[in-house]
């Protein structure tokens, strides 16, 4: 820590983990490893209904990635030469694994959510199971690409941050989680 003038300056490892809720898990790498949206339930639920809710409300559909690296001004002419570089990340498939006997699902899911000019998309892994108790449920395996990033080139799908907009992607997150818990407890 050093005091400049009237300024109090704080190292980042200080003030960083302060700002993330408790149940997200930060890797060394400053990724999100893990967010746990497990809860609690009052009464035994069916898995069936468990693999409903998770069939009707996570998805994970083809989207397309754009960039416009390589554009150019025409020296003659100087008119502008826009590139429209495109790519698929492909859709895949909802269930990556069903246990039905110890009552534990893997789910592969995203959520589209724009940011000013920008689309965001963050791909993720639902492990979701039922226990004496509760419902468990963990995303990992968080990615997070932009769908168009201008001029940049755009690199698809990364480890999600925890340095830039991480409460909005959180919320984003959030958001599919509840969606998903109001379904269950219903």
């Amino acid at each position: 820590m050093a005091l400049i003038g009237a300024i109090t300056i704080y190292p980042a490892s200080v003030a960083a983990k302060e700002d993330f809720p408790p149940n997200v898990t930060i890797a060394k790498d400053k990724t999100v490893q893990m967010i746990d949206w497990s809860f609690p339930i009052s009464q035994p639920l069916e898995f069936s209904r468990l693999k409903r809710c998770v069939a009707t409300n996570i998805h994970s559909d083809e989207v397309q990635l754009r960039d416009s690296a390589g554009s150019w001004v025409g020296p003659a002419t100087g008119n502008y030469y826009q590139r429209d570089n495109r790519g698929t990340a492909q859709a895949r498939d909802t269930f990556k694994m069903v246990d039905d006997k110890d009552q534990f699902l893997i789910a592969q899911g995203q959520t589209d959510r724009t940011s000013g000019l920008s689309g965001w998309i963050i791909r993720f892994d639902l492990e979701a199971a039922l226990e004496q108790g509760r419902v468990t449920m963990t995303m990992r395996n968080l990615k997070l690409a932009a769908s168009n990033t201008g001029s940049l080139t755009n690199d698809g799908f990364q480890p999600l941050g925890s340095w830039y907009r991480f409460k909005s992607n959180y919320a984003a997150l959030e958001a599919v989680a509840n969606t998903l818990k109001a379904c269950i407890v219903a």
